[in-house]
């Protein structure tokens, strides 16, 4: 891929003029040529003809595209050749390019034609280019024409001079380059795709090649002498297997150096070990910008393990804002107990590094000792998956160190190899680790040398939920005032089963703020799970723990990716922002929440609290009395069940309705994806979801929790089901204050008060309502309990036909609309396919 400030360079001298439009580059050179621009050869020929030209500095007047070989087949060129003369009759430079999706066969290929022009050119030099792999040379000159070791060249000459032995050297004319982050990211994955490519190796594996071998390149960066040559790089007339054996026996004196990183050897053939090294051979990672540095490779890592080691990255804009909200200092002693890629550990490292630079500006030794004071006593990693916690030791090297403090090990576990990592003496810790797994009292490759028992929160039980123990594992590991910044789950702040661990928060800890995530934040590392995040800090031995204090809760619905990980705007900063100011109102859908206002559920997720206010406010300007549904239903409410292995793979007569089957406006469709079960599971179930006329209906979790439907008077379903995810609610003749019915009235009565209720519960007053009392992370969704909670306001009977009787009509026209819509849009697509001889076609 051309460097844009290399093809604008080349356009700036009028050596390349790309017309789009006509899909055209003219290169104007010594011979002029035009050629098809969207040809995937083509790019490719125009970067090297300017690296030529810029790069190894060459005439423009001295170069030519499509030379035509002599002595050979008409028709045949090669793609560039570089001439030693302006009158362009002496050849130096052959050139074969080819487009980037050439296989190795087919670059074989090429690689023997171009020697073959080289030959019949009587040129110096034969190069090899597609733009994949980095440049590869050959001196042809003074060689037997089937050698293809003996002659391979570091580099070609620059202006016409001599070939280098090697061409980079420490502190030397040839000195390794700096690269942006998007160059260094594309060099990354192309070095992942050799090591990858002939299916020996996984994505994981040929990862962790790599690293290794980034490993040995950041070792020779740092530890060749001045004006020493670099062991990572070709040298003339080297064959794979010389340049290889260099590499390895450089990582191996790394690895024996530092151990903390990598125990076992290279595995890669020596090929790819050689390419890699081709392509990183210029780049310095060391001095590379470190905020470049770690864009590309955490670029590179989504690239890598998106999908398919997803839960252990956290994406960077929620490590940002957590980082940022926490605000790190070089005081801290950081620790992630679940770290994975380390995200954490390096947002902190590099917040800190910039609050140093800036304390002790103009003092280059302070600076770099409390730079490494911090990474090596300050910062601190757990991870439970070896190759993983790989991964965050090479992120931290990459970034400038910190690595030798990651334990490979499970957080839960009382006892680690390093002696630094304790049950406390930490000031903060920054995590989202692993939830919706439980971990059972046996797991000890969970728990290491832990029961399960140790922790208060498993509530003695045999298993208990890994969320849960790392809150309680946050704080053991805490020093009193110390603060802790966790990606939780939602229902660890909202289910009712829950509220011991919420009540454990708030005695251990003063609660800072809580911002809830939109439900796809991790969707792209495998988790639809709801989350928020909490900012909590440990209280003090001599405070008073049940003081009141105003809690901060904001809703973030857009975190700069959508889901499907496209950019969106960002409300993080914002939200940020008014934190640290202590400002913001619920039209920023942010809240201060006062300790001592937490009902007795201890409800800690802000989207209830953002809602509460609202619900009240409207209540207060109706003008009714209200009641709960529990008080106007006449049986208790109930959820169905599906038959052994599911409703869609059951079989009888009896219907079943799903979720699905309840149409957006309320009214059933049976036909739709129908299922059925026997009429033993029937009788057996029927107690518990067996449908009526003028039952309603409502979906009781998942993405469709709240919506509502009406089983109609004349239902004419004798025998019918409900299924798990739908509760089944009935409402009596009288609601509260109408007085004893007239008995031949009832069921007219019940009717209309069950289409009241039925509309209320649509609208966005009894939406809100239960939106309020969802609860839950992956699943959330409503309990039983929620109908003590959803209030109804009572309209006098009179007031109550009237308007129901107005809504029913405009519902009824709604319906007939939506109906005519429908048979319209049937004729629209009958008449298209009858149009073009297809009416027959379903």
């Amino acid at each position: 891929m051309i460097e844009p400030q290399l093809l604008q360079k080349g356009q700036d001298l009028g050596v390349i003029v790309i017309d789009e439009h006509n899909d055209r580059v003219t290169y104007k050179l010594g011979k002029e040529g035009e050629y098809q621009w969207s040809h995937p050869e083509e790019p490719v020929r125009a970067e090297i003809i300017l690296e030529a030209i810029f790069n190894y500095e060459y005439s423009p007047k001295r170069i030519a595209t499509e030379v035509t070989i002599p002595a050979r087949t008409p028709g045949y060129q090669a793609d560039v050749v570089v001439f030693r003369d302006d009158r362009r009759r002496s050849p130096y430079i052959t050139i074969e390019t080819a487009a980037p999706s050439l296989t190795q066969v087919e670059k074989g290929q090429k690689i023997e034609q171009v020697f073959g022009y080289a030959n019949a050119l009587k040129s110096d030099y034969a190069v090899y280019f597609d733009s994949t792999t980095p440049l590869r040379a050959w001196q042809v000159d003074g060689h037997g024409g089937l050698e293809r070791d003996q002659n391979i060249v570091a580099d070609i000459p620059h202006n016409y001079g001599d070939t280098p032995a090697y061409q980079y050297h420490r502190g030397g004319e040839a000195e390794l380059v700096t690269v942006a982050d998007h160059v260094l990211a594309s060099i990354f994955n192309k070095c992942h795709k050799e090591l990858w490519s002939g299916g020996l190796l996984n994505p994981t594996e040929a990862f962790d090649e790599m690293s290794k071998l980034m490993f040995a390149k950041l070792y020779d960066e740092m530890h060749t002498p001045n004006g020493n040559s670099y062991y990572f790089q070709w040298g003339q007339h080297e064959t794979d297997i010389m340049v290889a054996n260099r590499v390895v026996e450089r990582y191996k004196t790394a690895k024996e150096l530092d151990t903390g990183v990598f125990v076992d050897e290279i595995r890669s053939a020596p090929g790819k070990i050689a390419n890699v090294v081709r392509f990183l051979q210029h780049i310095s990672l060391r001095h590379t910008d470190l905020d470049a540095k770690g864009r590309a490779y955490e670029q590179f890592l989504g690239e890598v393990f998106r999908g398919r080691l997803g839960q252990y990255f956290t994406h960077r804009n929620v490590v940002e804002f957590l980082v940022e909200l926490t605000e790190p200092t070089m005081d801290d002693v950081l620790l992630d107990p679940a770290c994975g890629s380390g995200g954490f550990l390096v947002y902190s490292m590099k917040r800190v590094y910039q609050q140093i630079e800036s304390n002790f500006v103009g003092d280059p030794t302070a600076i770099t000792r409390h730079k490494d004071r911090f990474a090596q006593n300050n910062i601190f990693g757990i991870e439970i998956n070896e190759k993983i916690a790989r991964v965050a030791k090479m992120d931290l090297v990459i970034n400038d160190d910190g690595h030798s403090n990651i334990e490979i090990s499970s957080a839960l576990d009382q006892v680690f190899v390093n002696p630094k990592i304790d049950n406390s003496g930490f000031s903060l810790i920054l995590t989202n680790p692993p939830f919706g797994d439980k971990v059972k009292f046996d797991e000890h490759d969970k728990l290491g040398t832990s029961e399960l028992n140790d922790y208060l929160l498993s509530n003695s039980g045999k298993s208990a939920k890994s969320e849960v123990l790392f809150i309680e594992r946050c704080n053991l590991f805490l020093d009193d005032g110390g603060r802790f910044g966790m990606v939780v789950p939602d229902g660890v702040l909202s289910n009712p089963t829950d509220r011991h661990v919420r009540e454990y928060l708030l005695e251990h800890f003063h609660i800072m703020a809580i911002v809830t995530l939109p439900a796809f934040a991790f969707r792209k590392a495998g988790s639809g799970m709801k989350t928020s995040i909490v900012l909590a800090r440990k209280w003090t031995e001599g405070e008073q723990r049940n003081q009141n204090y105003p809690i901060f809760m904001a809703i973030a619905e857009h975190i700069g990716y959508d889901s499907t990980a496209r950019p969106d705007s960002n409300d993080l900063p914002r939200l940020l922002t008014h934190f640290h100011n202590q400002t913001g109102t619920s039209e920023d859908k942010i809240m201060y929440v006062q300790r001592r206002d937490l009902d007795n559920n201890l409800r800690l997720d802000p989207i209830y609290h953002y809602l509460e206010p609202i619900i009240e406010k409207a209540f207060d300007e109706i003008p009714y009395p209200t009641a709960s549904l529990q008080e106007i239903a006449i049986r208790d409410i109930q959820s169905g069940q599906s038959p052994p292995g599911g409703a869609k793979y059951s079989t009888g007569s009896v219907p079943i309705i799903m979720v699905g089957n309840i149409a957006s406006d309320g009214t059933l469709d049976l036909e739709k994806d129908a299922c059925f079960t026997d009429e033993y599971f029937f009788e057996e179930k029927s107690s518990r979801g067996a449908v009526s006329p003028l039952d309603i209906l409502i979906a009781k979790d998942g993405a469709t929790t709240g919506k509502v439907g009406l089983v109609p008077s004349n239902f004419d379903q004798e025998k019918c089901l409900i299924n798990e995810h739908i509760f089944r609610l009935s409402i009596g003749a009288t609601l509260p204050g109408d007085g004893e019915p007239d008995p031949w009235d009832e069921l007219t009565l019940r009717e209309l008060n069950t289409w009241y209720v039925f509309f209320f519960l649509k609208s966005k007053l009894g939406q809100k309502q239960i939106i309020r009392e969802i609860s839950g992370g992956a699943q959330g969704g409503i309990t039983k309990a929620f109908v003590n909670n959803i209030r109804i306001p009572i309209r006098p009977v009179d007031t109550r036909r009237e308007f129901v009787e107005s809504v029913r009509l405009e519902y009824g026209n709604y319906l007939d609309l939506v109906a005519q819509c429908s048979d319209q849009l049937e004729q629209f697509e009958f008449s298209l396919s009858e149009g073009i001889g297809v009416s027959w076609l379903e």
